[in-house]
């Protein structure tokens, strides 16, 4: 057929033009096929309730904050028996979302070595994941130092995109608190030395190339020597990588209940209100990309927690 038999029929015409994209595209995929929408992954400390700050008077608040950017993965911190019997996990549950706390038994198991008895309040650090988009393939939960804090754990999942099938682990986590200098920070790089060693068993389990994010609060900022751990072990952080970022900080100090007796927050100075001074923070490895980094600095959230959620979405890449 001529050229001018091609132009003069649109039907073969737009079938060789398909035929040419097909040809082109650099995705694997089938050709028409829509790329899955991005994931999200929101970690966030909802600060407890050690302060005389009950969670009766935040649940409803908290849940709005965790459901605000509708997450497919939340990691949480400070996360108190009082929390857990909350009718919040229960709203959760019926938005679709799954709790993940791991074996604690087997966790306090392995911390016995320690020689400290068993705590009361344990595992503060849950994962929840979104079920019509995630599949739980494997979870866990391991302290750090019950001989020195109860409250300092990492929870992790395996889980795979159901429409994509791609799998990678996620991490909860909440590092040592203290800053008495290098005391602390060695304390917090062992904290990540953990993490390290925990991923490095689930590849060798579940595949050397399994990507993993990460989310938490590591009471330190990008510069020490925990942060350098996590690079070390093949981490980015999403604060300095994703392809948009937020220029607020993550942590913003208590609220303080007002002449109302409501507890009300604010934002911290415009001089330190910059990524540099986060505590809160989000790595992945090779195998993900962050496309946008998001810190929520919603009066709500300011009222109910010193911390705001920290947000990325993200894709796993081929």
């Amino acid at each position: 057929m001529s050229t001018y038999g091609l132009l003069r029929n649109p039907h073969l015409l737009s079938c060789l033009a398909v035929f040419a994209l097909c040809m082109t595209a650099v995705s694997p995929k089938v050709c028409g096929e829509s790329n899955p929408a991005p994931l999200r992954f929101l970690t966030l400390n909802v600060w407890g309730d050690y302060f005389e700050n009950p969670v009766a008077e935040r649940e409803a608040s908290m849940e709005t904050a965790i459901l605000r950017d509708a997450p497919d993965v939340v990691a949480l911190q400070e996360v108190t028996p009082n929390w857990y019997t909350s009718p919040m996990f229960a709203h959760l549950e019926k938005a679709g979302y799954a709790l993940v706390r791991g074996d604690e038994n087997a966790a306090l198991r392995r911390a016995a070595l320690t020689g400290r008895k068993t705590p009361k309040h344990i595992n503060h650090e849950p994962l929840l994941y979104r079920k019509s988009r995630l599949a739980l393939l494997a979870s866990g939960t391991d302290f750090f130092h019950l001989s020195l804090q109860t409250s300092k754990s990492v929870t992790w999942a395996v889980l795979e995109d159901k429409e994509t099938k791609r799998r990678f682990a996620a991490f909860a986590t909440h590092f040592w608190w203290k800053n008495t200098g290098k005391e602390s920070d060695t304390i917090r790089e062992l904290n990540a030395r953990h993490i390290l060693w925990i991923l490095a068993d689930l590849r060798r389990k579940w595949g050397a190339r399994l990507p993993a994010i990460l989310g938490g609060d590591l009471n330190s900022t990008e510069t020490s020597i925990a942060h350098a751990m996590l690079r070390r072990g093949g981490f980015r952080n999403a604060a300095s990588h994703a392809d948009i970022r937020s220029r607020h900080c993550s942590h913003h100090g208590n609220p303080v209940r007002g002449v109302d007796g409501k507890y009300h927050g604010s934002m911290r100075p415009a001089e330190t209100d910059t990524p540099e001074h986060s505590i809160d923070h989000i790595y992945y490895t090779k195998g993900v990309h962050a496309l946008r980094h998001d810190i929520g600095v919603y009066q709500d959230v300011l009222d109910i927690t010193d911390h705001s959620p920290v947000l990325v979405e993200f894709t796993l890449e081929e």
